[in-house]
């Protein structure tokens, strides 16, 4: 998990989201775009040269791209079964995700990077299709959220908070795939001896 807690309203300096831009289609469109980066990322690095680069961490206290990969699959799973409970009740309070107990219950570190990929996709197409069908009235519909602070959140910002995670962990994969792959080294040419007069 990375250091500096990013905002959750306005402008993230880190990874360029803006709160306060975009309708709820772009938002969603940008979401799985994002969501198939982040899938990308981690699947080319896991067939490169070294498989298990996706399960290093670049500092001991910042995760790993496949822990990272397997944050975004599982907060598009939880956002999604939010806007559904959101529907449902009538003033729904959400239950915390437990984002960094599941690293260690559910073992991110030792999940397939295919499977994750896959999954993360699947997740991003699922949360895609509820989201997009929600009217204006249901997405001013409020619940209390519980992160960063306790707080009444609208169904609308969950969404375009959804899309932040999404964004703002893509370049946290890409960041970290950066700093260690192996960079690939071209093989030397062989020298053509000269031939002497």
């Amino acid at each position: 998990m990375s250091k500096q807690q990013p905002p959750v309203d306005g402008y993230c300096e880190q990874c360029g989201f803006s709160y306060d831009t975009g309708d709820l289609q772009g938002t969603v469109t940008l979401l799985i775009r994002q969501a198939a980066d982040c899938a990308m990322a981690l699947t080319k690095a896991a067939a490169g040269p070294d498989a298990n680069v996706v399960r290093l961490r670049p500092e001991p206290e910042v995760w790993s791209a496949i822990e990272y990969a397997c944050h975004v699959r599982d907060v598009l799973e939880v956002q999604r079964l939010r806007i559904a409970q959101c529907l449902a009740e009538d003033r729904p309070v959400y239950a915390p995700m437990d984002r960094t107990g599941r690293v260690k219950q559910q073992k991110y570190e030792d999940q397939d990077p295919m499977e994750v990929a896959a999954a993360l996709m699947r997740f991003a197409r699922e949360f895609g299709a509820a989201a997009r069908v929600l009217q204006p009235q249901q997405l001013g519909k409020l619940g209390l959220y519980n992160y960063p602070v306790r707080a009444p959140r609208t169904l609308g910002w969950i969404i375009r908070h959804t899309a932040h995670e999404i964004q703002h962990h893509r370049h946290d994969i890409t960041e970290i795939l950066a700093k260690v792959e192996p960079p690939i080294v071209p093989k030397p040419r062989p020298v053509e001896e000269e031939v002497a007069d």
